[in-house]
């Protein structure tokens, strides 16, 4: 009897134990999806004038501020044969899709954790193009940081993006240009200091 009630006490912490790690996990962690679109927390040093960036984070953020801020990302293509236009980075389907996950991740964000968003648009046949950023509020501002604006890849990359996605991680704040892009500020952003990839809105107004 008493090794039987043992046996049940042992089980029924085991069992509390992983409730909570669980909750734990789910409360910070960590992926939020939407088909191919996802938003995660990253662990990335994010650096200005030599001194890491302090994050304001948990934070509130309204779906109606995130929804103006990525409809009015532009960008313009660089290169041999670029479109003279200026193009818009989050197409409206997509859009509609990060919003809510950005400001669940931002709910529960680490002071120390920014939040990676990939995404994909155009979707071709057995293709697509890939968008990669990272999010995150310091001074009263958010700021969002491009690695990928619009990248074609074709579905065997996009697997292959997905196995490397579990083992690397990639910090587009140590990025200042892109070869074959360029964000356009809107009004009310400006670009970070010696940067074309890094959009900085302020949050006051």
């Amino acid at each position: 009897m008493k090794n039987q009630k043992l046996k049940r006490t042992v089980l029924f912490i085991g069992i509390a134990c992983m409730m909570f790690t669980c909750r734990l996990y789910d409360t910070h962690a960590d992926i939020y999806k939407d088909g191919l679109i996802t938003t995660k927390h990253e662990e990335l040093p994010v650096t200005r004038n030599g001194q890491r960036i302090q994050f304001n984070h948990p934070y509130k953020l309204s779906e109606g501020f995130i929804t103006n801020a990525l409809s009015a990302i532009y960008y313009k293509e660089k290169g041999l044969f670029k479109r003279k236009d200026t193009l818009r980075v989050f197409q409206d389907e997509e859009i509609k899709k990060l919003v809510p996950l950005i400001v669940q991740a931002f709910s529960v964000a680490a002071p120390t954790q920014v939040v990676a968003v990939t995404s994909y648009s155009y979707r071709m046949i057995l293709s697509d193009k890939r968008n990669y950023c990272i999010l995150f509020i310091a001074d009263s501002s958010l700021n969002i940081v491009f690695g990928r604006v619009h990248m074609f890849q074709t579905f065997n990359d996009i697997m292959s993006e997905k196995k490397r996605y579990l083992i690397t991680r990639e910090n587009p704040a140590e990025k200042r240009r892109s070869s074959f892009w360029k964000l356009i500020p809107s009004p009310g952003q400006r670009l970070e200091p010696g940067h074309e990839n890094w959009l900085v809105i302020d949050l006051s107004k």
